[in-house]
């Protein structure tokens, strides 16, 4: 059966920009009663009762509650049923795949110049990458945005650009292209922050993850410990994403080896967690994992293994057991436990975690482990040439830029010692190529630290000789 898509009504702008900055269901109701009068509700309770119907009904169940006088009297309250049904509760509730199913069973039903369909686009692009990988997000874009009648230049369409600037920013971060996501990052977080749209936290929170993963640990803190975003989540009552920016918080102070911070940050952590016991269980895991890596940093190593072990008991009795949280523990145990064992054991047992986050498609942890399995050719017995070899194979796996020119810093310190000046130049050629998936001063961070300052200026010119005299005999064919 076809339908004719119904014109908006008077209160569609109103409606959205309440949704852009509020996101939650009860706080549409608390703060805008005018707003759900004129679209027909007779008090929040009506209105929260219907979002949330939405939010629980099947695709052969929404559209009787659409339909519905006192489920969606309106237009514009169709409008935002609608959008609670495509965000479900949880934005991975539903598959990429299934998502085109969602949409397009409502989308008959609503204006053709809502804002539905920038929110449609932002889950449709989010849920594809991370669940239906490898995906070319600007292909996704470009096809749905030319199929939707342009907008006024207004503060939602501001919204719709900000929610395309940071799933753009997403999708490089994944994929390990550092400097397109940090730039889309900082293109999307002032729009959001300055127009108070809900992303904006979302947003913050994903710049922090970027600069920590980049090897700026002190960039990141700065943010999860930011009053401005703390003070918001306890506004929305969010709880869990509390506890995350404090854990996420004292994992950067360990790295800056602040740890009186991390141990303030961490029993922190402890009070939200304690407020949503039973909701979001892995936190609890990751707690136990912080506190392990905290007490080893403390140099307390039978009391970290202890820790350790019981984040690892943790995340296996969850169902389904977190795949993520049991990998980042056992790296953190290898980290600092293998190396106290036979090197011969170690190095398989790293393999194997190799192997298990590939199994998993825990591509952060794999590329852990990988950086890790480097570390045994600075070691006083480094493995063979033949092993050498075989890691070099595989280290392209490693899709954080800043771990790869750790990984192959290590490396080239093997290949100084042992292997020919063409290995080495090669190496280093490779960690120069990392320039353009960095931004600019964090690659000239990561180069002084894991290049400059371990090896001496004069091996830098000698290979820049090499390399000119390649490009010259290049040119010559």
């Amino acid at each position: 059966m076809n339908h004719t898509a119904p014109a908006s009504d008077s209160n569609q702008h109103a409606a959205w920009v309440a949704f852009a900055r509020l996101g939650r269901i009860q706080f549409i109701a608390s703060e805008h009663g005018g707003l759900l009068d004129k679209m027909g509700y007779s008090d929040g309770d009506q209105f929260i009762e219907a979002m949330r119907n939405c939010i629980d009904a099947s695709p052969e169940e929404v559209i009787p509650i659409l339909m519905d006088p006192q489920m969606a009297p309106s237009i514009s309250a169709r409008e935002l049923a609608c959008a609670f049904f495509i965000a479900r509760t949880d934005y991975f509730d539903i598959s990429a795949s299934e998502h085109s199913r969602y949409v397009g069973t409502v989308e008959p039903y609503i204006p053709n110049n809502s804002p539905f369909h920038s929110h449609a686009l932002y889950l449709e692009c989010l849920r594809s990458i991370y669940q239906d990988q490898p995906v070319d997000i600007d292909k996704i874009i470009e096809a749905r945005t030319a199929a939707r009648d342009p907008r006024e230049s207004d503060v939602l369409t501001m919204w719709g650009d900000a929610l395309v600037d940071f799933v753009r920013g997403e999708a490089a971060f994944v994929a390990g292209n550092y400097k397109v996501a940090h730039h889309a990052f900082n293109s999307a977080l002032p729009i959001s922050s300055g127009l108070d749209f809900h992303c904006a936290d979302r947003i913050r929170m994903m710049l922090a993850r970027l600069l920590r993963e980049s090897g700026q640990p002190a960039d990141a803190l700065e943010i999860w410990s930011n009053p401005d975003l703390l003070t918001r989540l306890r506004y929305f009552h969010d709880y869990p994403n509390l506890a995350v920016c404090h854990l996420n918080a004292a994992r950067c102070a360990m790295d800056e080896k602040s740890i009186p911070v991390a141990r303030s940050l961490l029993e922190n952590a402890n009070e939200w967690l304690s407020i949503i016991e039973g909701h979001t269980p892995r936190l609890q895991g990751y707690r136990h994992l912080r506190e392990g890596e905290l007490a080893t940093l403390e140099e307390n190593y039978e009391e970290g293994e202890i820790l350790l072990r019981r984040a690892l008991d943790f995340f296996r009795s969850l169902d389904p057991p977190c795949s993520e949280g049991l990998l980042e523990t056992k790296i953190a145990l290898g980290s600092y436990a293998l190396f106290q064992s036979d090197l011969r054991m170690a190095w398989a047992i790293v393999r194997s975690l190799i192997d298990e986050a590939g199994d998993h498609r825990c591509l952060p942890m794999r590329s852990r482990a990988l950086l890790l399995q480097t570390w045994f050719f600075i070691s006083s017995d480094p493995p063979t040439r033949l092993a050498f070899d075989n890691v070099l194979e595989r280290i392209h796996m490693i899709q954080n830029p800043a771990l790869m020119m750790h990984a192959l810093g290590n490396l080239l310190s093997y290949a100084i010692q042992n292997l020919e000046e063409t290995d080495q130049a090669h190496l280093l050629q490779r960690i120069r190529g990392l320039k353009g998936v960095l931004e600019e001063s964090c690659y000239e961070k990561l180069y002084q630290q894991h290049v400059s300052t371990r090896f001496a200026p004069a091996m830098e010119e000698r290979f820049d000789r090499l390399f000119t005299e390649q490009d010259k005999a290049l040119e010559s064919l």
